[in-house]
């Protein structure tokens, strides 16, 4: 539903000038801290307590969960290897079953594509190989193709056409071949497809979708079909259309990744393309459904250009949380790059954000989120050789060190789009500034970064609003949320809502099997509590609260997911419980 809210005028100011970002590693923190990933990595909440996960196939086989706690450590779980042989190259993450646990979507060369559904309690995952045509998956995307409110999948082939499914909304995946078809616009064995990203470009409010070609047998013949990028423009009707050349997102180089952000903050999608047979392309969207190529004048055109065929993953988010979106380019030779932005459409190369362990020299896999939970953006880091091939260095987690600036960090709940809002657009105002993120599921080249959206603030010490455009068409709106917090929002109820996850109050055990106990009332009168199952159908009310009474029974509710809203007289705070 659509709120129409009077927003008060905010002191615009500015923000801190920061000159270097660095990270330290700080493996002591995990329980094994030998393992080894390919190119395929994940970090997202896995448990639904807020909290970033870890999620690797160490030696790009085996399944291994590293759960986040409050206390700054992890605890491990160890699914064990997967079926079929070979290496993964594909992961994407989501709840598909709508249980409170997230599933995990692999794939890898013709050896199935296959998802790890979480059981009812998140102990354990019970694996799936999915039918429909044998495939060398290179990239895997969970979202909604058809804009139904159910996630499906799209994984990418390298030696023909790409394979998409239908999702049925409780965790069942069917071959849909009529879901999405993605040919080359020049004609071609249809082979080539490496990276995708799901991304409204033209801001329409539908889902449309950009493949990176780079079939390697063509090199040398640039307008190959096999090697020439594709945008599939969705015309809200379900209906795709290739659009590339008429975007500008065409730049004939075998491209193995993209990544689409507003790096101007101007209010749409600007894309980077990592090439290996030209340099990599910064495209400035023009807001007509056009891109320009500013790379000259960007500023980092010969470090880009000095990567060569380098590349071959990018990430780009506000690492230093000044309002601009920086670029993270990982390499397979030479060495990854990290690229702060100015705010002015130019990037600076930033010197060595990474202490390196001895062997590697570079890293080739990447996955983003907050693993402390201190709102800076961290990175999960592999040093895999080749393509995908798992090395004898070990994965470092890399915990972002951070700096005075605030932030605001949101998780999505949906009710009539998919339960983690993927494929919503989220806009947050600050200081004069508004800044935009979409939620992906599988982005780049086997990446999968968190779900949970994260904003820089600068020096501001007040937000103005939060806008999240939902799938479904639902647009919510929260006036002055705090900053430095973590904000969930469940769609269609958010007018003065916060989160639970850093107020003064507290629910606890979360997951649950019979009850919970709400700490922290004696900061507020009268408060009543209501919890809401998926549906947004009320299915417990306890008008009274107290410090007496603050044990809540569950024993009667099924298992699965539901909404916890704590009511007092001028706000409601909402939290997600999961019901074991």
């Amino acid at each position: 539903m659509m709120k129409k809210l009077l927003f008060n005028a905010l002191l615009c100011i500015p923000v801190i000038a920061i000159s270097q970002t660095t990270f330290t590693n700080t493996n002591n923190k995990l329980v094994n801290s030998g393992l080894r990933s390919g190119c395929a990595i994940g970090v997202a909440d896995m448990n639904g307590d807020g909290l970033d996960d870890i999620v690797r196939l160490d030696r790009a086989r085996n399944l291994q969960i590293e759960y986040q706690n409050t206390d700054g450590n992890f605890t491990r779980l160890n699914y064990g290897s997967i079926s079929g042989s070979g290496s993964e190259w594909g992961m994407a993450i989501a709840d598909l079953d709508q249980n409170g646990y997230n599933d995990v979507l692999v794939g890898g060369a013709y050896n199935g594509v296959k998802i790890l559904t979480a059981n009812s309690t998140g102990t354990d995952y019970n694996e799936t190989v999915l039918g429909g045509p044998n495939i060398f998956v290179q990239n895997v995307n969970f979202a909604d193709i058809d804009n139904n409110g159910t996630i499906d999948i799209f994984a990418c082939h390298d030696d023909g056409m790409s394979s998409p499914y239908s999702g049925n909304g409780s965790g069942t995946m069917t071959y849909d071949a009529s879901l999405i078809s993605t040919p080359s616009t020049i004609a071609s064995d249809n082979s080539g497809n490496y990276g995708t990203i799901w991304t409204d470009y033209d801001n329409d409010g539908d889902i449309d979708l950009y493949i990176s070609k780079c079939r390697l047998s063509a090199g040398g013949l640039p307008m190959d079909g096999r090697r020439v990028n594709l945008l599939f423009q969705n015309d809200g009707s379900g209906n795709y259309t290739d659009v590339a050349l008429a975007a500008g997102l065409r730049p004939y180089g075998q491209s193995w990744a993209s990544s689409f952000e507003d790096i101007d903050n101007d209010g749409d999608m600007d894309c980077i393309v990592v090439n290996h047979d030209i340099s990599s392309v910064i495209y400035e969207n023009n807001g007509d459904g056009t891109f320009t190529d500013i790379t000259a004048a960007s500023g980092i055109a010969s470090e880009l250009l000095a990567m060569g065929s380098g590349g071959i993953q990018i990430i780009m988010e506000d690492f230093d949380n000044d309002m601009n979106v920086d670029l993270f380019i990982t390499a397979r030779s030479g060495s990854h790059r990290m690229f702060k932005n100015n705010g002015n459409k130019t990037f600076t190369e930033m010197a060595s954000p990474f202490t390196l362990p001895s062997g590697p020299s570079r890293i080739q896999s990447a996955a983003v989120g907050d693993l402390n939970n201190d709102g800076f953006i961290d990175v999960m880091a592999g040093f895999a050789t080749g393509y995908n091939n798992y090395s004898s260095n070990p994965d470092v987690i890399y915990l972002n060190d951070g700096n005075a600036n605030n932030w605001s960090e949101i998780r999505l709940n949906g009710l009539a789009s998919n339960i983690n809002g993927i494929g919503a657009r989220i806009e947050l105002v600050a200081g004069g500034i508004t800044q935009i993120r979409e939620v992906r599921s599988g982005e780049s080249y086997g990446t999968m970064n968190s779900l949970m959206t994260h904003f820089g603030l600068g020096a501001n010490t007040t937000i103005t609003s939060i806008t999240v455009k939902w799938p479904s068409g639902t647009v919510d709106t929260i006036i002055n949320p705090n900053i430095n917090e973590s904000i969930e929002i469940t769609e269609g109820d958010t007018l003065g809502s916060q989160d639970f996850t850093q107020s003064i109050f507290t629910i606890f055990p979360n997951p649950t099997k019979d009850r919970i106990i709400i700490q922290g009332l004696q900061q507020l009168e009268n408060a009543s509590f209501e919890i809401y199952d998926i549906t947004g159908k009320i299915v417990l009310n306890k008008t009274q609260l107290s410090l007496t009474q603050n044990q809540i029974d569950l024993t009667r509710l099924n298992s699965g997911v539901y909404f916890a809203h704590l009511k007092t007289n001028n706000t409601t705070y909402i939290h997600k419980i999961i019901k074991e």
